[in-house]
């Protein structure tokens, strides 16, 4: 029979771990030195097909906010409905506002999978919702942490972890008056099915506003 010594078998165990994805404790993590976010470290794979990831994160800017696995904000947008779920964002709108689509698996941390649906769009494709909200990324964001897209036009806001509007740059909760939304604080880790939503709805662009 093999021996393995138990400083060996320390440095398997070791290695294992590096490979997975890090944890930090509650909603909070590691803080950016330079962005003033705080968010979870993910492994970066989750955040292509087939698999997407909803990340609980948070800033100085807004407070508590969604971000895919690669720390870039998601947001949803006002002129959609969360029930039904349906998405009015289409034609060149989908240049600035790339719909969150379904992958195999859609994890999440921090965020109550139970939130999280889908909802069918005009090219067959399925979006991920949040609360009956359709997701987006904002080409304007460059880098992880940003939040460029923070209540553009007056309609698109970073979406918070139970899928409401993020807080506004000057600390007023924004859509407060949002009666149709989910409530209560999604925390955990949990893996979303991303199931389609029972009320799905297909995109119709309104050409402007975005």
């Amino acid at each position: 029979m093999l021996l393995v010594p138990a400083a060996a078998a320390l440095l398997l165990v070791s290695a294992c771990g590096a490979t997975g994805t890090g944890t930090a404790g509650g909603q909070g993590g590691a803080a950016g030195a330079n962005s003033g976010t705080t968010t979870l470290q993910q492994n970066p794979e989750f955040g292509k097909e087939p698999h997407q990831l909803l990340l609980a994160t948070e800033s100085k800017q807004v407070g508590w906010f969604v971000a895919d696995a690669g720390g870039f904000a998601l947001y949803r947008f006002d002129k959609d409905t969360a029930k039904p779920s349906k998405s009015t964002c289409d034609a060149a709108c989908l240049e600035q506002w790339p719909p969150v689509l379904v992958g195999e698996h859609t994890m999440t941390s921090g965020v109550d999978p139970t939130l999280v649906g889908s909802v069918a769009r005009t090219d067959g494709r399925r979006q991920v919702t949040l609360a009956g909200w359709p997701l987006y990324r904002y080409a304007g964001d460059k880098k992880a942490g940003d939040l460029t897209g923070q209540g553009r036009n007056g309609t698109w806001f970073a979406v918070t972890p139970e899928g409401k509007k993020a807080q506004a740059n000057d600390g007023a909760t924004a859509g407060d008056a949002d009666a149709d939304e989910g409530s209560g604080s999604g925390t955990g880790a949990g893996e979303a099915d991303a199931e389609p939503d029972t009320d799905t709805g297909t995109g119709t662009g309104t050409g402007d506003g975005y």
